[in-house]
Formats: C-alpha cells, structure tokens, sequence
C-alpha cells in the first residue's frame, strides 16, 4: 500500500505559521480523511520503503498528486480497502472488541518492500526411516 491517497491541489496554500506555504489541501480522496493523508503518507512510506513518486506523478516541476495515471496508487486503494476488511473480520472473528485486536497493517506484509517477498515454502519432512526386519 502505497503513498496512494495523498492528492494535493495548488490552487488554495494558506500561509503556515513562521511565514512558509502551508501544504495545499488534499484533492481526489477516495479512501482516506484529509486528516489521515500526512500519517498515512509516512506509514507507507515507512512500510513499503518508497518515496512519493512511486504512487504520485512526481517529474520535475510536476507535482500531481491528484492524479490517478500510477497503477500503485490505485493499487494502494485496493489495499487499503483490503486492509480494513480484515480488520473488520478478525476482530468479530474472534468476538473481542475491535480495540482489543492486533491489527493488520501496510507492514505485516511489506516489512519494508514495496512488492512484499513470499517466503519458500518449508522443507518436506523427512520420510520415515527405513526400519529393518527383527533377526
């Protein structure tokens, strides 16, 4: 999942506090709260190990992050979307209250990789000795 909801506009930065821009006000979200974009941003970016440009259209001058042209943001869509499902069902799953769940993240599976790695599958077991006829 990816930095695949963050869609910033141009068009109304307010200057922040200390005389800088603030950051323009989120565009195209279909997923995530304005309030949610900056920490979900940084988690994915710590989960996936990517930078914006992987799921933004980043080139240049060109900042859009409204843009839906990258398959990684509307993969990471897909994801999110993934994600609170399971939540969703682990925690009634298990009948406990959803506060008291561990729940499912970008990095359980990621951990750090923007394709997750699927781990080879154990080695057989070992057949059975061969057992030899009492003498």
């Amino acid at each position: 999942m990816v930095c695949g909801m963050l869609t910033a506009g141009s068009a109304s930065a307010q200057p922040a506090a200390g005389g800088g821009q603030a950051p323009p006000a989120p565009r195209n979200l279909k997923i995530l709260q304005p309030q949610d974009v900056g920490p979900a941003m940084r988690s994915f970016t710590a989960a996936l190990g990517v930078q914006c440009n992987y799921c933004h259209v980043i080139d240049g001058a060109t900042r859009d992050m409204a843009s839906d042209d990258k398959q990684a943001k509307k993969t990471a869509r897909v994801m999110l979307q993934m994600v609170s499902h399971v939540n969703e069902m682990l925690a009634t799953g298990v009948g406990k209250p959803a506060a008291e769940v561990s729940k499912v993240q970008c990095a359980t599976c990621h951990r750090g990789k923007a394709i997750p790695e699927t781990p080879p599958p154990p080695p057989a077991p070992a057949p059975p000795a061969a057992q030899q006829a009492p003498r």
